[in-house]
């Protein structure tokens, strides 16, 4: 990429969403697994590394790194582990410990953006299941002559979360945001932020100078939705596969699309590769008495029992005479002989015992927290 086309990125992985618990009460949005052997981090980073972008900027919630860590380690799989790369985190509550000592808020975000010299700035978060090619954006914005390009999505009011920013246009055409939950008229179809945007580096600097002089401090990201028609931004319409992950069911239905192989092609086998972690793990193996209907496997896992559209991640046991039905499974999770799953979620590390049936619904996936054993039935209508 030439110096003219140069881009750095911002990536927010903050927010946090009652309607997750519990499967986020120990690690962020941002590392919930996805379709077997994915990470949600994965989307915006893959994003990011498809678009020849190498200095990156995140901020996480303090307390909630180690499983980032563990997942990212030093970047290699999305290409920031090179000498010429650079890959930042801090923690949120950094910038207010930095404030308290007399330093500006956005002090470390103002120095990365100077010391990279990039003349467009990206910015994304992780709630948001979607494949953006950044480089399309970029065009986009270049040719629109505009200091902001966000990126939205038309969707059904269903989509929308309380908090989620609609962009509309006002009798002039220009944008402006409306947070959702303050609305009484939404439409059929909205334009629903994706919380990405294309950003003239020197203009952002300024913006958040100003942002800073005010007394502002949140995300930038967030800023920039809050005080989006005083931006006068163009809209990149994207028009791919979306999730927007911010309730334990919009999570497990996330997933349960992954089943259908027009969602699954559209979001991880199109003209952008997503990355993820690399883990040289032996074949799944099947039982000769096992049986399986639209479901995925990810490596490592042992299947001798049943299981119908479902997605079983990397390293788990399903024993003989089970039948795991409309669930996610995670990683090294076992489910002994005789025993019967419907409409739930396991997270990592859990143990069912013997003949233990659980099942919840469609509306409310039954959620098993990570580590747990399950020695009686669970039933949540």
């Amino acid at each position: 990429m030439s110096n003219a086309n140069k881009m750095c990125a911002l990536l927010s992985n903050v927010s946090k969403y009652e309607g997750l618990r519990p499967l986020t009460d120990d690690r962020p949005l941002a590392t919930l697994p996805f379709d077997c052997k994915y990470r949600l981090i994965d989307f915006p980073l893959s994003a990011v590394s498809n678009a020849g972008i190498n200095e990156v900027f995140m901020v996480f919630n303090q307390g909630e790194t180690q499983s980032v860590f563990d997942h990212i380690g030093g970047g290699k799989e999305w290409g920031l582990d090179s000498l010429s790369s650079g890959m930042f985190v801090y923690m949120e509550q950094d910038f207010a410990e930095l404030q308290s000592k007399g330093h500006p808020y956005y002090e470390p975000q103002l120095n990365f953006l100077r010391k990279s010299r990039a003349p467009y700035t990206v910015l994304m978060s992780s709630k948001f299941v979607c494949n953006l090619d950044l480089n399309a954006i970029l065009r986009v914005h270049q040719a629109s002559g505009r200091n902001v390009t966000a990126v939205a999505k038309k969707c059904d009011p269903e989509m929308f979360n309380t908090f989620d920013t609609v962009i509309r246009q006002d009798e002039n055409n220009r944008y402006y945001g409306v947070e959702a939950g303050t609305l009484h008229d939404m439409g059929d179809s909205e334009y629903l932020s994706l919380n990405a945007f294309i950003c003239n580096t020197d203009w952002l600097i300024g913006f958040i100078e100003e942002m800073q002089g005010r007394e502002e401090f949140t995300s930038i990201s967030s800023l920039i939705r809050r005080h989006l028609w005083d931006t006068d931004p163009d809209i990149y319409e994207f028009t791919g596969y979306l999730s927007n992950i911010t309730s334990v069911k919009a999570y497990y239905d996330a997933n349960i699309a992954m089943l259908d192989p027009t969602n699954f092609t559209a979001l991880l086998y199109g003209r952008q590769p997503v990355y993820t972690k690399i883990k040289n793990e032996v074949p799944t193996y099947f039982a000769p008495n096992s049986w399986a209907h639209n479901a995925q496997f990810g490596s490592g896992c042992i299947i001798e029992g049943v299981v119908i559209d479902s997605l079983i991640s990397r390293g788990s046991i399903i024993e003989q005479d089970t039948i795991v039905d409309k669930s996610l499974v995670f990683t090294n999770t076992r489910v002994k002989a005789g025993a019967q799953l419907k409409y739930c979620i396991l997270d990592k590390n859990v143990t069912v015992e013997n003949g233990v049936h659980i099942e919840g619904s469609p509306q409310r996936p039954v959620v098993i927290k990570k580590g747990q054993y399950v020695s009686s039935d669970i039933y949540e209508p």
